[in-house]
This record gives C-alpha cells, structure tokens and sequence, in this order.
C-alpha cells in the first residue's frame, strides 16, 4: 500500500512576510535610513540557507518559527531585534516543553547568528548567552532480581 507523500515546492519554503503595517496616526518613530525591512532580510537568509543545502522542511520550520517570532515583536527592520524583545518572546513560550523551547530558540537564533554574519545586527551577540537546560530522564538502575533475571537468560555456552 502506497502512502501518497505532499511534494514541497520552493514555494512553501521562502519566507512570505505578511506583516502590513498597522496604520496608527502616531508615526514619530524614525528608522535609520540605511535599516533593512525584516522580510527582505529573511528572504536574503533564506536564499543563502537554500544555497547552503538545507532541506526544504528544515527551510519550511525555520521560517515557519521564525514568522512567528517576528509577529510577536511586530518587527519592522532588523534594527528592531534587541536582547529584551528577544527575552519577551522566550518568557512567552513556557507554555510549551523544555525540548520545543529549546529547539525554537535555536531556530531563531540561527537566522539571527546569520544576520550578524551579514553585518546587519551591530554590537554583540546576545542570544550566545541565553542556554535552555532540558533535563534528560535518567534510567533507574537494575535491582538484584532484574541481574539474576539477565544473568540467567545470557547464553554462556560460547
């Protein structure tokens, strides 16, 4: 019995920003001449990442937790990223396990290492500082039964 596998296209990996900027009367915040919008950052990455080999669903989840950390801080330009921004979006996932938490944060963290690479995020870079322990489940030791159970069904004849 053949199971019928959904094709992705390129289509479904490129990051297709659908960030509209809010129309508020109180526009007195000035960008940096110079500043690049995040979606043309992102598809520049995305470009680079496609080049590098990267399989099309590792493409498709970095976008996909990537979209939704842009949406959280309604980000405009890269110049927008910061360290507190980027804090309110972790403290916002505790709803989710340790594992996606950590996974999450190293998707976004991996665009933004890239973003540094490309010499759009000036300064440090702080995200290298943050670490997400995931406790790993430790196997309880074997008492004597479970020894004597193991030790007799070992073929020691060989």
């Amino acid at each position: 019995m053949s199971r019928k596998v959904k094709e992705l296209r390129m289509d479904d990996v490129v990051f297709k920003p659908s960030l509209q900027p809010k129309q508020s009367g109180d526009n007195t915040t000035k960008r940096k001449p110079d500043s690049i919008p995040i979606g043309q950052a992102l598809e520049t990455v995305n470009r680079q990442m496609q080049l590098q080999g990267l399989r099309h669903k590792t493409l498709l989840t970095y976008n996909q937790t990537m979209q939704k950390y842009v949406e959280f801080l309604n980000l405009k330009t890269v110049d927008d990223i910061n360290k507190e921004g980027f804090m309110d979006w972790l403290d916002s996932l505790n709803h989710l396990d340790k594992t996606t938490q950590a996974n999450r944060f190293r998707f976004v963290s991996a665009i933004l290492t890239r973003f540094y690479d490309n010499g759009w995020i000036q300064g440090n870079k702080f995200w290298k500082d943050i670490k997400i322990k995931v406790d790993k489940k430790v196997k309880k030791a074997a008492d004597e039964r479970e020894l004597e159970i193991l030790l007799s069904v070992i073929d020691t004849t060989t």
